[in-house]
């Protein structure tokens, strides 16, 4: 609140403005990590319950695309969007499936250089919904793509470290939910410095009219 406050003083020195939007950007970034670990909690005591009814996934995606835009546009990605205007409907909870895909789009963002692109797309296979996220970063290393979504895994670290690699809970987060509607998460990359693509199926439910 404090923040929102001195967001609105628009007479606010330049030097001070600055420190107020790190302050802004940290305190965002802090609030999705305690999120996600008080997540993780209830998902490993099997607190997390979820709220089903029939959800369209292109409503999810562009309420998640908008949270994360910020993010996006902070570091000058190009955003491209390929998804259907209706027909994605699954039996989920929607706030749920918008964090899986929120996570997506801020890993696509946090771990693409600046000026990068991004593409969201979705289409129906057969009786399934595929969601991808790809992006044209940093890419995954063989050995991080086959525990990429283990809790607490990690990339790239150590002292050679380009890249903050946050806490590793996120990925593993989102698979763990979309397993939580019987759905299933991949990750792909052809290495360093080549990208990477997260896609998730879920089942469909029925065709919006």
């Amino acid at each position: 609140n404090a923040v929102t406050i001195m967001q609105m003083d628009r007479s606010l020195p330049a030097p001070a403005a600055k420190v107020r939007d790190v302050i802004d950007r940290q305190l965002r970034h802090l609030t999705r990590l305690v999120d996600d670990l008080l997540d993780v909690s209830r998902l490993t005591t099997g607190k997390i319950k979820l709220r089903r009814e029939r959800v369209d996934l292109t409503g999810v995606l562009a309420q998640s695309i908008e949270t994360a835009r910020p993010l996006i546009e902070e570091r000058r990605h190009k955003l491209v969007v390929d998804v259907p205007p209706d027909g994605l409907v699954v039996d989920g909870d929607a706030t749920r499936l918008a964090q899986v895909a929120q996570n997506l789009l801020v890993n696509a963002a946090k771990y693409t250089p600046e000026g990068g692109r991004i593409d969201v797309s979705a289409r129906v296979t057969g009786t399934e919904a595929i969601v991808s996220v790809r992006d044209n970063g940093r890419g995954i290393d063989a050995e991080d793509l086959e525990r990429i979504f283990d809790l607490f895994a990690q990339g790239e670290s150590g002292p050679n470290a380009t890249v903050d690699t946050g806490l590793g809970v996120g990925l593993a987060l989102a698979k763990a939910l979309v397993h939580m509607h019987g759905g299933t998460m991949e990750a792909h990359s052809e290495g360093r410095g080549r990208g990477a693509t997260f896609s998730f199926r879920m089942p469909l439910t029925m065709t919006l009219h």
